[in-house]
């Protein structure tokens, strides 16, 4: 055997273990089917002996773990169940891309297996494996950053959002992106310095192409505008169909008019809490419901599942925001219908309870026939050990949100202190026999209030509220490159 034949047997051993491939050889029955198929014509190299395929594979991409060639042969991590129905599509038409880019430390190995990359997202099959060999569980990256660069080391990408999966012993992570850059061959730079709780310095630089997929995508320019009757403004901008995903970019601002009274509620909820509070800026923040309805026939059929949603700020009260939904089939028409629309409100109410005394006697407090009920006072620990203090509300309510806004709560003491929420947690329940809708929520405060004051009181300055009074439904194109290829086909 010779130098180079160790190599190749080295490497596809690896290979095999990796994706649990039975054999190294091409099988018989895979080579008949294919050249089998009448009216089409295959390369000489399909008839040559597995060794010099794979020889010509590893010549072409020698230094790399896995070849783009075998990848294409073995089945792709990104056909898993973990992963979404456009990943899986994406792979399966021959989207995905093997890395083999690795980092260890700590005895600790960082794996990239694969890339998935196009004009929406970037995606990853990562895997964590020890140093004698066995499969850490994918959740034990909790951390990390990502990045990607061209070439020259210069960043060429805002991600909007990041999302994790877990699939057995494989982690995905999922980038909803846009690439600011013509390059095509890019790298996608993965650190962390902590898997489990083993500290140390993970990085991987996986180099990737996204010639292809480029060439399969296409983005269509959008211009519909919506008021909403709060002063919201929305402007689609445009629809991208890439080969995972289609993203529906869009912008929000406040008019003039409104603009200038979210500023006097912000600064009236500044007075509240301190000058310097970011909570001035609460009232410019919204959500918006959106849904995007598939027809057929004049009929809705279902709607697209979405994938994510994201957006970096302009400047105050400005947004620049996009949706990731399912692949859209280019067949059937889409709709996007805007549902509601979530901001927060100016809300004062004031509970004064015995902390000590609260877990036997809860101490409630009504508005507009919504009960809010300070229902127990205690202590808590966060993840990394710390203790902190908890109130526990329950809330009926009718109109309103069933949600509660920490950052617009203050806890004060008889004394005049006051102690800011760091968090809060939601758990629902049926509701009442009024109709109301009955929702329970931990608000917590880093550190324990010692000692415990013979009187607090929770203030209220602010509450969520949904508005539906809206009117917006606009058509979304499908993709023109689909569309025009089965036009060609047809031909």
């Amino acid at each position: 055997m010779t130098k180079l034949d160790q190599q190749i047997s080295q490497t596809l051993k690896k290979v095999a273990d990796e994706q649990s491939i039975p054999s190294f050889e091409i099988p018989a029955a895979y080579a008949s089917r294919t050249s089998s198929k009448s009216g089409m014509r295959f390369p000489v190299f399909l008839l040559f002996p597995a060794t010099v395929i794979i020889a010509l594979f590893l010549v072409s991409t020698l230094g790399t773990m896995v070849s783009p060639g075998i990848s294409a042969y073995m089945k792709s991590l990104f056909t898993e169940k973990g992963v979404d129905e456009g990943l899986q599509q994406a792979a399966k038409k021959g989207f995905a891309q093997a890395a083999g880019t690795s980092a260890t430390d700590q005895g600790i190995t960082l794996e990239v297996m694969e890339v998935m990359a196009d004009s929406v997202r970037i995606s990853i099959v990562y895997r964590l494996v020890d140093q004698a060999g066995n499969v850490l569980s994918p959740d034990q990256l909790e951390s990390y950053d990502v990045e990607i660069t061209d070439l020259n080391g210069e960043t060429v990408q805002n991600s909007y959002s990041l999302d994790s999966k877990y699939e057995k012993d494989y982690g995905y992570l999922i980038i909803n992106n846009r690439i600011e850059t013509n390059d095509k061959k890019l790298i996608l730079r993965l650190e962390t310095r902590q898997i489990g709780k083993t500290k140390g310095n993970w990085l991987v630089s996986t180099p990737f192409d996204i010639t292809k997929s480029i060439a399969s995508s296409s983005t269509i320019p959008l211009d519909h505008t919506y008021i909403t009757p709060q002063g919201l403004q929305i402007k689609l901008t445009g629809i991208t169909h890439s080969v995972t995903a289609t993203r529906l970019d869009y912008d929000t601002t406040w008019t003039e008019e409104a603009f200038k009274k979210l500023e006097q509620v912000g600064e009236k909820f500044a007075e509240k809490f301190e000058r310097t509070s970011s909570v001035r800026y609460r009232p410019f923040d919204h959500h918006l419901a959106f849904r995007v309805e598939r027809e057929k026939d004049g009929s809705v059929v279902g709607e697209v599942e979405s994938l994510s949603r994201g957006g970096r700020g302009k400047e105050l009260g400005h947004l620049s925001r996009q949706a990731v939904y399912k692949p859209f089939i280019p067949e059937e028409k889409y709709y996007l219908v805007l549902d509601s629309i979530t901001k927060a409100e100016p809300f004062e109410l004031s509970i004064s309870f015995d902390p000590k005394q609260v877990n036997k006697i809860p101490v409630k407090a009504t508005k507009d026939d919504n009960v809010f009920q300070v229902s127990a006072y205690g202590t808590g620990k966060r993840d990394d050990g710390i203790s902190r203090t908890e109130v526990t509300i329950d809330a009926y309510v009718q109109e309103m949100i069933p949600h509660i806004d920490a950052k617009l709560l203050l806890l004060t003491d008889d004394k005049g202190r006051s102690y800011h929420f760091k968090g809060v947690s939601h758990e629902y329940f049926e509701t009442d026999e009024k109709g109301r809708k009955h929702m329970q929520a931990i608000l917590r405060v880093d550190g324990l209030i010692d000692p415990i004051p013979s009187k607090l009181t929770l203030n209220f300055y602010g509450i969520p509220n949904r508005y539906t009074n809206l009117d917006w439904r606009v058509p979304l194109p499908t993709s023109v490159l689909e569309q025009k290829a089965k036009a060609e086909n047809k031909k």
